[in-house]
């Protein structure tokens, strides 16, 4: 087990390693290209923390975010993993005119929220992220991770109070991962 593993794993709730194997493994499964971003990726650069609401409150179930590729056919191969996953997607697949560039999915289940962003704030162009990007196999699951410099691109440019939080431990960690 390498660094960033032990990192993520160290201290994580079985609900939130559960929650997350269960959706990359859908996601993994349909070929989708993506990255887990925000919160969940912090924990393997910095440490675990809960996932924090707006209002600066501590979240009852844990949120996971992911940047999703916003093509066309990687929007389809969401879909079909999202539908895998038990949800309704007739919606988005009924529309006559989809614009994956503009399409934000936040489903919520028993012990975790997810929500699928097509772009993220700070970063321009998901597939020189995507190119960047740091795969983490956890329980024999590939999880595709957005780079160390990125998030804080990321969080630079959010710059809300969690994001200040998390980019004072990012940059005085001993992490020399990307």
């Amino acid at each position: 087990m390498n660094d960033l593993t032990e990192n993520f794993l160290v201290g994580t709730p079985y609900s939130f390693q559960d929650g997350i194997l269960k959706v990359c493994t859908a996601l993994n499964t349909h070929g989708v290209n993506y990255l887990i971003i925000g919160g969940t990726a912090f924990a393997i650069y910095g440490r675990h923390r809960m996932s924090i609401e707006a209002s600066g409150k501590i979240a009852t179930k844990h949120d996971f975010d992911f940047w999703y590729a916003p093509t066309y056919e990687n929007y389809y191969k969401l879909l079909k993993a999202l539908a895998s996953l038990g949800i309704d997607t007739s919606e988005w697949l009924e529309e006559q005119i989809p614009n994956p560039r503009k399409s934000f999915f936040r489903q919520e289940f028993d012990s975790f929220k997810v929500d699928f962003l097509p772009e993220v704030i700070g970063l321009n162009n998901f597939d020189n992220s995507f190119a960047n990007r740091k795969t983490l196999l956890i329980a024999d699951t590939a999880m595709h991770f957005i780079s160390k410099s990125d998030l804080i691109k990321s969080k630079e440019a959010n710059n809300r109070a969690k994001d200040i939080d998390d980019l004072n431990e990012l940059k005085n960690s001993s992490s020399d991962e990307n």
